[in-house]
């Protein structure tokens, strides 16, 4: 039979409930407003216990620890509490829920973190649970999958206000998005949010669904066949994957549906990434061998590492800075196959924009002829952009021996320092494996390594792998030098100067490598330009000198009137 009573209780017999969810931070301002309010005025509500349910002499808190907290950092002896006995676990469960109801808002983290623990009390009847805290079924269910299916790296981060301040304005809708993401992929989303935190400071729950690529995969919309398991083989058929919402649809849609049909999405992006390359590649190929002047455009803006990445697996690709809209049989136009932003897999038809400029500044005139000189300036950027591109090539493929300084660890050593590098488990661990809680880990670990090579091959195998580390991870350095993201007939100055730096470096002839490039095609100079003056006008054609037609004409009579008189004559020579 159940009980209550009021009594002062010692504070050291009382101990904190592993079921609350709740974080208390002591620092805060709301808990050092409850220790003046305590100190001022003692404690006006008591705190609910009941025996504890393995320590004899111990009684558990039900409700009220922050109250418990504040008393004990005041060093008080006693507590009021209602001491509850003879209660059923259901109870106990709902004293605790209650309390942070009506209490202090729990964080989305707490809150699922508590329907987990009460979950795990109550035999995972969610009906139950709905009813004792006033909520749906379903509301209940959505939280206990989140807690689920959330990754651990996500569960340390989330409460760390430290790293991630902006983590005080996400709510469960955020939580939500990131839980229905496979491990790999929440890991990933992480480690991005880390490394560029400041991007993340303001992102709503539509924000960080379009970012994760909510809309951007769903299936309906994929470009290849959904049933066909020969486009990435490792992966299968997108129809009968695990990693689709469609798999686990009371987790998305609340009850299977006919949404599943028209809303089911990838949830695996580096398998998403991984399928529209591939069928960019085999479009690519099956369009080439039907346009021979087929090019590559962007339909968005792109950073240097993102254009560089396409450009070398399609060539030169022209983001949308480059190229204006055209139709089929227009002079100038070429067909051009989408690869990157709205429209991918898509074939349309361009022209190559003229981005000269008079030379005293200023934008170009309506019916302006240009000049020869600027036709020329353009070509040349032109030629650097693909030179740019081509050294970062050659970035990837030099070795540490390839390095000018003769004194290679110190030469690398203040490369590093100056222009920073990347953390080398990012570079030999594959992106599906990343895991940012575990970064320190990695980095022990390589450093272990090293130590234990070089003791058993000696110091100076052991520094020449760590010398290789070093220069792996300063070559992303280098090639972000190389990046340039604006138009390629306007190719800057300054990466120009860092081309010539970095080629020097890695001791490539740059000069010969432009050589190479004006050869290539789309960057030789056009037979046309022979035809034109300086001034981009065309010359004029020298007109072999004739005869005028009034001369021509004086010339016909004349030799009219010779036939005429000679048959004239002819026929009086004839006998009658």
């Amino acid at each position: 039979m159940s009980s209550q009573t009021l009594q002062q209780m010692s504070i050291d017999s009382i101990v904190p409930s592993k079921d609350n969810a709740r974080h208390i931070d002591q620092k805060s301002e709301s808990f050092l407003e409850l220790v003046n309010s305590i100190e001022a005025g003692g404690v006006q509500i008591p705190i609910h216990v009941w025996p504890h349910p393995k320590r004899k002499d111990k009684y558990e808190i039900r409700a009220g620890e922050r109250r418990w907290r504040a008393c004990k950092s005041l060093k008080h002896k006693t507590i009021p509490a209602i001491v509850h006995r003879g209660i059923s676990i259901q109870v106990a469960m709902t004293l605790t829920i209650t309390e942070n109801k009506f209490r202090q808002k729990l964080t989305p983290l707490e809150e699922v973190e508590e329907i987990a623990r009460c979950m795990d009390h109550l035999d995972s009847d969610a009906k139950l649970i709905a009813g004792l805290i006033g909520q749906t079924e379903q509301w209940v269910r959505l939280r206990a999958n989140i807690h689920r299916n959330l990754s651990q790296g996500w569960r340390k981060a989330f409460p760390d206000m430290v790293r991630f301040m902006f983590f005080k304005k996400w709510s469960i809708g955020h939580l939500t998005l990131i839980a229905r993401l496979p491990q790999v992929a929440q890991k990933e989303l992480l480690a991005e949010i880390e490394k560029y935190y400041w991007q993340w400071e303001d992102v709503s729950v539509q924000d960080l669904d379009k970012r994760i690529g909510g809309s951007l995969m769903l299936l309906i919309r994929a470009k290849w066949n959904l049933d066909d398991d020969t486009l990435l083989p490792k992966a299968g058929a997108c129809s009968k994957c695990v990693k689709r919402s469609g798999a686990d649809p009371v987790l998305w849609y609340g009850a299977a549906s006919e949404q599943i049909k028209t809303k089911d999405r990838c949830l695996d992006l580096q398998c998403w990434e991984n399928k529209m390359q591939r069928y960019l590649q085999q479009r690519a190929k099956e369009l080439s061998g039907k346009y021979s002047d087929l090019a590559y455009i962007a339909t968005q803006d792109l950073t240097g590492d993102v254009k560089a990445k396409l450009s070398e697996q399609f060539g030169r690709v022209f983001d949308r800075n480059d190229v204006q809209k055209s139709t089929k049989g227009a002079k100038g136009a070429v067909p051009a196959l989408v690869v990157s932003g709205d429209g991918m897999g898509k074939v349309t038809f361009v022209k190559e924009k003229q981005f000269a400029r008079p030379a005293g500044g200023g934008a170009k005139r309506a019916g302006r002829v240009t000049p020869l000189k600027e036709r020329r300036a353009g070509l040349k950027a032109k030629r650097w952009a693909q030179v740019l591109i081509e050294l970062r090539k050659k970035v990837d493929a030099a070795g540490v021996d390839q390095v000018i300084y003769a004194d290679k660890i110190t030469g690398i050593m203040a490369l590093a320092s100056l222009y920073g590098n990347v953390a080398c488990w990012m570079l030999e661990t594959p992106s599906r494996e990343r895991n940012l809680g575990s970064t320190d880990k990695e980095l022990q670990k390589q450093i272990d390594n090293l130590v234990k090579e070089a003791r058993g091959s000696g110091i100076a195998a052991g520094r020449e792998k760590a010398l290789k580390l070093l220069w792996a991870s300063v070559k992303p350095t280098l090639k972000n030098l190389l990046s340039y993201g604006g138009p390629a007939s306007q190719t800057s100055g300054y990466c120009i100067l860092s081309a010539r730096w970095v080629a020097k470096l890695i001791q490539v002839d740059i000069d010969k490598l432009f050589v190479q490039v004006s050869a290539m095609k789309g960057f030789s100079e056009p037979k046309s330009w022979k035809d034109m003056n300086e001034d981009g006008t065309l010359k004029a054609k020298k007109v072999k000198k004739g005869k005028s037609n009034m001369k021509k004409k004086v010339e016909t009579e004349e030799v009219k009137f010779e036939k005429a008189k000679k048959a004239k004559e002819a026929r009086k020579k004839k006998p009658a």
